[in-house]
Order: structure tokens, then sequence, then C-alpha cells
């Protein structure tokens, strides 16, 4: 059947604008006292319509105007109470839009497009997470700097000679793993010394407040 009127998929079930189809139906009375009368029959706002403002459709200038997102099912009935061969002619156009809304491919179809715009959704959820975590991480680094012995004493001017650092190194191990302190593993450049422990700047800072004579 050819179109009759525009139909507004956009929404959860099809709408036709109220003025359009007013005015399609040819009805005499103005389309602000039409309206409510008809929503006199036991039409309620939420359910069987809703309320927006519209431009001219002539495109000329002036006030936005009430109007209203009818659904196909009052859209019907309203057809029927015009009691018009016009009536009768929209109103089956409107049970032919009905039945293809409710035939077993479009509701698949409506499936479908549900369930893309959910992993879309959780997508972005995961994503979300994940720049999260990593912005979590990279505060942690930041604000969790480990240091090896040699390091420690090279950032820090503590002057310390080789002997020195190897003793610190022992002890301030066994604090770490005393207080269950992370240590990690640093490789350096030297083939002598190959792997080290590093030690995060809290550990550092704890342990040489306990352990003064270190220094």
């Amino acid at each position: 059947m050819k179109d009759l009127i525009a139909i507004n998929y956009d929404n959860q079930k099809p709408t036709v604008s109220g003025r359009e189809l007013h005015a399609a139906l040819k009805v005499a009375t103005q389309y602000k006292d039409w309206f409510p009368r008809m929503c006199e029959y036991g039409f309620k706002e939420g359910k069987d319509y809703c309320s927006f403002l519209s431009h001219r459709s002539d495109g000329l200038p002036g006030k936005p105007r009430t109007d209203h997102a009818i659904t196909i099912a009052m859209a019907k009935e309203l057809c029927m109470l015009q009691r018009s061969e016009m009536g009768r002619k929209f109103r089956q156009y409107f049970i032919s839009i009905e039945e293809a809304w409710n035939s077993p491919e479009k509701i698949m179809e409506r499936a479908l497009q549900i369930a893309r715009q959910k992993a879309i959704e959780a997508e972005k959820q995961i994503f979300a997470l994940t720049e999260e975590n990593e912005a979590l991480e990279i505060a942690l680094n930041t604000s969790l700097q480990f240091f090896t012995v040699a390091k420690y004493n090279k950032v820090f001017n503590m002057g310390w000679n080789l002997s020195e650092c190897q003793s610190i190194g022992k002890r301030l191990s066994a604090y770490c793993r005393s207080h269950a302190i992370e240590i990690r593993l640093c490789e350096t450049n030297d083939e002598r010394f190959g792997t080290v422990n590093s030690y995060p700047i809290t550990a550092w800072e704890d342990f040489l407040e306990v352990a003064p004579c270190v220094i």
C-alpha cells in the first residue's frame, strides 16, 4: 500500500504526527480543539501519545506549536472515530503498518538491533574500565617509584662505596621480605651485576629511618 503519511520509527513503537494526521483526515475542527476532544475517549499521555513542539510544515516563521507523537493503535482509533471515507482509508493503512511491524522478520530485526546496541554499550563500559585501570596503574607507578641501591646512591648523593652498597642491598632485601614489601628485578647494563633488586621509594624511606646506621 502506498505511503499515506510519514511514520516515525525512532521510538520503541512506530508513531505518527497528530497534526499531520489531522490535516490528512481533512478534519474541519482546529487541531488545538480537536485533539483534546479526541483524548476524552480515554487516550493517555505517555502511553498512547507524547507531546512535543514542532515548527510550521510550510517553513514560514512562527512560534513552535504543540504536536503529538501518536501510536499507530491510537491513530487507528482516531480514524475510526472520524466516521469518514478518508478515516476508513487511513485505518486500513495503519493496520498494514502494524502487521508489518509485528511480522517475524521485523521482530527479529529489532531484536538484532537491540543486541547490537547492548554489545556497543558493553564495549563502551569495558573501554571505560580499561582506561580507568590504566590511569590508576600509571598513577601508582608514578607515586611508587623503584630504586636500585646504585640508583638511590646516585640520585640522592648518598656517597656509599661498593662495600656499603652491597651491605645495604642485603639488609634492605631482608627488610622488604619481612614487611611483605614488593621487590622488583631490574636488568643492568653491567655484565658483572646482571639482574639486581629494585625497591620502592617508600621502603627506602622507612628502612633508612629505622636503620640509620647504614649511612
